[in-house]
């Protein structure tokens, strides 16, 4: 019996990560994607500098024409006069090509950098998963530091790095359910980054990279022996209400062997696959967050909150890093920021 359940396990798994390759995997490009470097959102003042490539992902940027507003302009730079809405199209080969839209925003009072949050649900075993490592590899190539990636992966039993708090998040967002599995993901916890055979379209994330955010993070741990103290303050620009804070633990570039099934991205199994800001544990008391009172998330006040961790021995504490997220009351991240242990950092005005 024990072992029909194992294999009706094996069997559901399998089913919830099928597929076939990607955009990558055809020979003919049949359409054009724009992208804006950096995110479709700056302060007025700064340049847009976009990007043309075509379903295969090779770049043609120099190859097509690019159109603001319906004028063609000189290169793939522009630098908006006005604040405002700009319609962004190309045209190459007569390939199709859906427009992007950009906004040149005033930088009014105090402002600081903004990022979003890529939430990838992943596992070992899940050889779709691949496509949403090579998403964060292309999305990293076309912002500047503009969001932060955060691997969970299970379920539990199934993937060597599945703990208590993975598992705790993949019962939060439901991916154990019917209608999610693995691969899922997500940005800024409640928008679902569709898992399709495109893994080189980027306009999703892109879109919602904001030119400044009203909150500030900044971070500090100091580690002695395996006991680590950290000390996080959240500045304000604006008033706000019912906002949380969730704090975790993650280690990057752990190396471990992967499934894939994208031919595109490499054999079917993977030895040497790099894993990115593993999920290791919280520093909040749940994956969701925790309250912050209004009273501290007024403007011009300064919200601090310390952490400590013991450091497991097995962990390689030269890839340890720590996430803060700052959400509202329905649980979208705000802003969030991470940090190597045992550094300190600064606030990050514009």
């Amino acid at each position: 019996m024990k072992n029909l359940i194992f294999l009706f396990l094996m069997v559901v798994l399998a089913s919830s990560c099928s597929g076939s390759g990607s955009d990558e995997g055809d020979t003919i490009a049949t359409y054009i994607t724009i992208s804006s470097d950096g995110g479709n959102e700056k302060l007025l003042g700064n340049s847009f500098t976009f990007k043309i490539k075509d379903n295969l992902n090779n770049d043609i940027t120099s190859e097509s024409q690019i159109y603001v507003n319906e004028h063609l302009i000189n290169g793939n730079i522009y630098k908006p006069t006005e604040k405002g809405v700009y319609t962004i199209t190309a045209k190459y080969k007569s390939l199709p090509v859906n427009p992007i839209s950009v906004t040149a925003v005033i930088n009014d009072g105090i402002n600081f950098k903004h990022r979003i949050l890529y939430e990838d649900f992943t596992g070992t075993w899940c050889g779709n998963c691949t496509r949403a490592g090579a998403r964060a590899k292309n999305l990293k190539s076309l912002t500047d530091d503009g969001f932060v990636f955060l691997g969970v992966h299970g379920p539990s039993g199934q993937d060597p790095w599945s703990n208590t708090t993975t598992t705790e998040l993949e019962i939060f967002k439901n991916v154990t359910g019917e209608d999610l599995g693995w691969p899922t993901m997500f940005l800024n916890r409640n928008i679902i980054w569709p898992d399709t055979e495109n893994y080189t379209d980027m306009s999703l994330p892109l879109a919602l990279i904001k030119a400044s955010s009203k909150i500030g993070i900044k971070i500090a741990s100091t580690v002695s022996g395996n006991i680590l103290d950290i000390d996080t303050r959240i500045s304000f620009a604006q008033d706000f209400t019912g906002l949380k804070i969730a704090a975790f633990i993650v280690e990057d570039n752990l190396i471990g062997k992967q499934k894939n099934y994208v031919e595109a991205l490499g054999p079917p199994t993977i030895y040497d696959y790099v894993h990115h800001n593993v999920l290791r544990n919280k520093l909040t008391s749940s994956v969701a967050g925790e309250s912050i009172q209004d009273t501290q998330t007024v403007i011009s006040n300064e919200y601090s909150r310390a952490f400590q961790y013991l450091i497991p021995s097995e962990f390689n504490r030269n890839n340890l890093k720590i996430i803060i997220m700052v959400l509202d009351g329905n649980g979208n991240v705000l802003n969030v920021r991470e940090e190597k242990i045992g550094i300190t950092n600064n606030y990050e005005f514009l």
